[in-house]
């Protein structure tokens, strides 16, 4: 058995919030397939991933194999399941899972390796982040006064803002 996701960006997903759509580390709803048709169920689920590289990235840190990454398509091997994720007309990322090598691929199981990549893909924008303000700091009139790094990755930065003379 497989699994689609259909991960919808954050803005279009709080518009159809009322609409019974989840997000990921929240409430995910999923459309049961047709028994008889063998179809794969559905699931949708809001995302804040945009960008490919970044997302290649976070299946990486995620240990994942076989990486091929294109602008509209991600594909990879993470857990014993096929990972591919293809960038609708949308701009809509659609997560297809299939197990390998005979393993089963659940509604759950699929939804937490999601799950695990949002968050591994947060981090990614998180470091990324952090380092377009350090490299921009002191050229937009700022001093990097002091970074601090907690235990969940979290970053803390304090800019101090040039004085005009």
């Amino acid at each position: 058995m497989s699994v689609t996701l259909i991960l919808l960006p954050i803005a279009l997903a709080a518009a159809a919030a009322a609409g019974g759509i989840g997000a990921l580390g929240a409430t995910v709803t999923a459309k049961a397939a047709d028994k008889d048709s063998g179809a794969a169920p559905e699931i949708r689920v809001r995302t804040r991933m945009k960008d490919s590289t970044l997302l290649a990235a976070a299946l990486t840190n995620l240990g994942a194999t076989a990486i091929d990454v294109s602008r509209t398509r991600v594909t990879a091997e993470v857990d014993g399941v096929s990972l591919t994720m293809t960038l609708t007309e949308d701009a809509v990322w659609e997560a297809h899972v299939e197990g390998l090598d005979g393993r089963e691929v659940t509604v759950l199981g699929a939804t937490e390796l999601l799950q695990r990549l949002d968050g591994e893909y947060a981090l990614m924008v998180q470091h990324a982040v952090a380092e377009k303000i350090r490299q921009r700091a002191e050229s937009s009139g700022f001093d990097l006064v002091s970074e601090t790094r907690e235990a969940d990755d979290t970053v803390t930065m304090v800019l101090n803002v040039h004085a005009q003379a």
